[in-house]
């Protein structure tokens, strides 16, 4: 028989006799989970090569850059000739006041090149902005990946996070069932007291609630792993536990302004932005108050053309020059658009580094107090297992009630836990400062 059928074997007879412990109930989700999953666990640099790939929003962000260079590369077509081929056939009658009126059927075929000799660095100033647009969508790529690598890095470390939650709450669950079930026994000897037991219960339905809410915090933290890494994770316990790059963080918060305005690809987005602007001023002056010049060779071939029998060829040489130019004078409405239009990119600049600069700040502080609390909590941890062993002992002798005793185990498990949790916000703290910095890449997650 299949694993699974033997998990829903088990889940029917517990069904059918009568079972229905929370604890029972936990065990065999976690059953469950571990027997759907892959039969190992992969670390998380393995799986950021085909996260990525797999990733609707990287796809397209790169689909961008794409576009972006054809675009690029097509713009230089202005410095090269065209080529103009038009061929008509028909039938040309000519009523001729002083000659004989003819009736032809006449074909023409013309071939004209046009070279674009001058005009004041218009198209230079078309192919710059589209090499600009191109970089422009390389930085929205980065920043597209940096934020989905955090994402991956917070989906990897949360299962982690609520696994261990949901082992510290299990825990807890059983001791205090444990103790419970001894006191029961002391009641029915004649040796404990009802109370006892009763407070017992209490905890117990504390801790059942906790556990409770962790395996609901695992269920939501393996969909966010299912939508990112399109599968659900291995053996959980398995998984690796990620540590903050502490080489890779800045000394000090003004280091991490510094290096957030040199490196984040949004910023260096929007400063792309303005110089695109820029040289749509450029293009915009050249093109609506300086006249272009263009070399032209026009190459024609004619068979009874024009009530002239046979066939003919023409060829013509020239230069063209063409100004065009409303006398309403729009050209300066044109050009003073595009200098506004440089003008607005110029102060979303400014307002897209005033925002980065208050992330980075904010991200460093979020990292230093995740660090403190996680020292605190670890401390506290460390106090509350010292209470409970001398509980223990002091129980023993009849010096401390069995509400302390088990008051003393709850906090020392759940301060673990929260240990354990305050942990994973150093780290989930640690790459969002990276990202903010506009560091966080596969290196920097050990990928490839």
């Amino acid at each position: 028989m299949p694993r699974t059928k033997h998990i829903r074997a088990a889940t029917a007879r517990a069904s059918t006799i009568g079972v229905r412990s929370p604890l029972i109930s936990g065990l065999i989700f976690s059953a469950t989970l571990m027997i759907a999953a892959p039969a190992w666990s992969e670390p998380l640099a393995d799986l950021l090569p085909n996260f990525l790939e797999n990733q609707n929003q990287y796809k397209a962000a790169r689909a961008d850059v794409g576009a972006a260079s054809q675009n690029a590369l097509a713009s230089k077509g202005g410095f090269y000739p065209t080529l103009n081929i038009t061929a008509t056939y028909g039938n040309e009658q000519q009523m001729k006041p002083s000659a004989d009126d003819t009736n032809l059927v006449s074909r023409q075929a013309d071939f004209t090149v046009t070279q674009r000799l001058w005009d004041n660095g218009a198209t230079s100033s078309s192919i710059q902005s589209a090499q600009l647009v191109q970089r422009q969508a390389e930085a929205v790529l980065a920043s597209t990946q940096s934020a989905l690598l955090l994402r991956a890095v917070s989906a990897y470390a949360n299962v982690v996070r609520a696994n261990e939650a949901l082992t510290f709450a299990q825990k807890s669950e059983q001791n205090i069932k444990k103790q419970t079930d001894l006191e029961n026994a002391l009641v029915k000897r004649g040796a404990g007291f009802s109370t006892d037991v009763l407070q017992a219960k209490v905890q117990l339905a504390g801790a059942q609630a906790r556990r409770s809410r962790a395996e609901g915090a695992l269920k939501v933290a393996t969909n966010a792993y299912r939508t990112l890494f399109k599968k659900i994770p291995g053996p959980i316990a398995a998984m690796d536990k990620l540590v903050p790059p502490i080489d890779r963080l800045p000394g000090d918060i003004d280091e991490a302004v510094e290096r957030a305005h040199k490196n984040n690809p949004l910023l260096i987005a929007a400063n792309l932005a303005s110089e695109i602007a820029q040289a749509g001023v450029s293009q915009t002056r050249a093109s609506s108050y300086s006249p272009t010049i263009d070399g032209i060779i026009d190459y024609k071939i004619k068979r009874d053309v024009s009530s002239t029998l046979g066939n003919q060829r023409e060829i013509f040489s020239k230069l063209q020059l063409n100004f065009p130019f409303n006398l309403g004078l729009t050209a300066t409405n044109t050009l003073k658009a595009s200098e506004r239009s440089f003008d607005a990119s110029v102060y979303r600049y400014a307002d897209a580094k005033d925002q980065i600069t208050e992330q980075t700040r904010n991200a460093w502080e979020q990292y230093q107090t995740a660090r403190i609390n996680a020292g605190l909590l670890a401390n506290q941890a460390n106090i509350a297992g010292e209470f409970l062993e001398f509980a223990r002992k002091e129980r023993t002798l009849g010096r401390r009630s069995l509400l302390d005793v088990l008051t003393g185990e709850t906090t020392e498990i759940n301060a673990r836990s929260d240990t354990a949790s305050a942990q994973t916000d150093v780290i989930i703290a640690a790459y969002t400062l990276l990202e903010v910095m506009g560091e966080l890449n596969l290196a920097a997650l050990g990928g490839k």
